[in-house]
């Protein structure tokens, strides 16, 4: 984890690696100099060097104005390690849904990556690597500032300096265990309350919801179970930092006050070494309070590689050549099956399906038709025989090149809590006005034209609702607007009435010149402008 993690800091920017170490470098000078400047103040009146209160103004005013300068320091170094945290997290859901349309992994699975696993990463910004920053800066300047004014609590910190981080080594192979453990079930967990939210109706039907609810009840005592094991190692941990720490400020205090009662050391020294030593154990002890904290963060960080080489290790480095647009597609002896069943949803399948034309591809339930698009979009990998694009392999084509050349709609388009411009260009940047003709060729201009804040009008959740039928249309306003050469279209028709139909499908024609369009439906009216139809049977077999 180590070696990853320092690779991914060493990519930002490197003001954002030098503010934080300047922040802590400033800091531990000022710890320096609070410290001197108070000792030296009591000791002057330890030794009634001062005979008026006036006289020790300059100096009151000056660790007033240090202190304000080091809470402010506090305030930026915060502000600064949450930024960068909140930079990472958007970084990994980035990449994690640049995978969604090339893996198979399921929609909880992602959710409890990019949600759970990913905010797991948060208190490794905010809290353990300013205790990180505090060991690499702040000790080596006090061990220095103590080495010059009283070598042997300097020899003091050196000696008891170790302990804590190898006390630490030996709790965290137990608690690093734990930890996955935790993680186990908590994937457990997510996984049984996504089941029991989508099967709810079907239970209910049923009258077996009483069952799935002790099953849940007890996927929930499980976790509470491994997540107080954890717990209680974390306490364990910060006892025994916290024991460790005072025994050596302990240790200080006892020689310091041993060499100031046999005058050896200097009153001002002394009362300097007391308040220093705290502030050079107190990352040691910090580091025990958020032990925990580290070890579930190690795991979550490792959860995220594993899942990240995978995904980069199965999508195909690819190749980016010239292919001539629009391609033609050929497909021999293609197999799929989903994980599980017993049969293969598509199997052998080998046709041909011609460029420049509209392809409908129709048949009975359960023949394999959406199965299919989803193979030709690459969003499933064949378990056996090829795709082609012309004399290209589609599972060795690039991922950028095979996303500029196809374009896939299913049959319900997601609607994202966003707004309309953002719902059409998918988050892009592209005009306005060829969004408004996207709407105006998937016929949803007067649609448009009705909403109170036009482009800017919130759909999804707690926005505006769509019908099936300006779902439909949405999508392929999507595809009108990304303007591919390859379309593939699931159900483009489904829910809308005779005129309605009409429109869409004549857009939809007129789009298909010089395209590859693909369609899979039942109705009679796409039957009448498709060039090519292939009927498929229940394997995936042409008829």
């Amino acid at each position: 984890m180590t070696n990853q993690l320092l690779q991914q800091l060493w990519q930002l920017p490197k003001k954002s690696l030098i503010l934080p170490a300047s922040y802590e470098l400033a800091a531990s000078l000022l710890i320096l100099s609070i410290a001197w400047e108070f000792s030296g103040l009591l000791n002057h009146f330890y030794t009634q060097d001062i005979h008026h209160m006036a006289e020790t103004a300059p100096v009151l005013l000056a660790l007033f104005l240090m202190l304000c300068l080091r809470a402010w320091i506090y305030y930026r170094q915060q502000t600064h390690w949450k930024k960068l945290s909140a930079d990472m997290r958007k970084k990994y859901r980035l990449l994690i849904h640049q995978q969604l349309p090339c893996q198979p992994t399921t929609s909880r699975d992602y959710s409890l990556l990019a949600v759970e696993t990913v905010d797991a990463l948060d208190p490794l910004f905010t809290k353990v690597f300013p205790i990180l920053a505090s060991l690499l800066i702040r000790l080596p300047i006090l061990l220095a500032a103590m080495l010059t004014i009283d070598p042997i609590t300097a020899l003091l910190f050196f000696l008891t300096l170790p302990i804590a981080p190898f006390l630490l080594y030996l709790i965290g192979q137990a608690t690093r265990k734990a930890s996955q453990r935790e993680w186990h079930h908590l994937e457990a967990l997510t996984k049984g309350f996504h089941e029991l939210l989508q099967g709810m109706v079907m239970l209910k039907l049923f009258h077996q919801e009483n069952q799935q609810r002790e099953q849940l009840a007890s996927l929930s005592r499980a976790f509470a179970a491994a997540s107080l094991a954890v717990l209680q190692l974390a306490f364990v941990s910060s006892f025994a930092l916290e024991l460790i720490t005072t025994l050596s400020i302990a240790i200080i205090a006892v020689s310091t006050g041993l060499r100031l009662l046999a005058n050896t050391l200097p009153f001002a020294i002394a009362f300097f070494v007391l308040l220093l030593a705290p502030k050079f154990y107190e990352p040691l002890r910090q580091g025990g309070l958020v032990f925990h904290t580290l070890m579930t963060a190690h795991t979550a960080w490792q959860n995220l590689q594993d899942f990240l080489e995978t995904a980069s290790t199965d999508s195909p480095i690819g190749h980016c050549q010239q292919l001539q647009v629009p391609p033609s597609v050929y497909l021999d002896s293609l197999g799929y099956s989903y994980p599980g069943a017993c049969t293969a949803v598509i199997d052998q399948l080998t046709l041909t399906i011609p460029a420049d034309r509209i392809t409908l591809l129709t048949g009975s339930s359960g023949s394999g038709k959406s199965t299919l698009l989803k193979l030709l979009a690459g969003l499933y990998q064949p378990d056996s025989g090829t795709i082609s694009l012309n004399d290209q392999l589609l599972t060795t084509m690039a991922e950028s090149s095979r996303q500029k050349l196809i374009s896939y709609i299913p049959q319900e388009p997601h609607l994202f809590a966003a707004s309309l411009r953002n719902n059409i260009c998918l988050f892009q940047s592209v005009p306005d006005e060829r969004i408004r003709q996207a709407l105006r060729l998937a016929s949803l201009d007067k649609w448009y034209l009705s909403l109170p804040q036009g482009l800017d009008t919130p759909l999804g959740q707690g926005g505006l609702p769509l019908s099936e039928g300006q779902r439909k249309r949405l999508g392929l306003a999507r595809a009108l607007l990304q303007n591919r050469p390859v379309t593939l279209l699931d159900e483009p028709t489904a829910g809308m009435d005779e005129a309605l139909e009409k429109q869409v499908l004549r857009a939809i024609t007129v789009f298909s010149r010089h395209r590859t369009v693909i369609l899979v439906s039942h109705r009679p009216a796409v039957k009448a402008i498709a060039d090519n139809i292939i009927e498929l049977q229940p394997g995936g077999e042409p008829i």
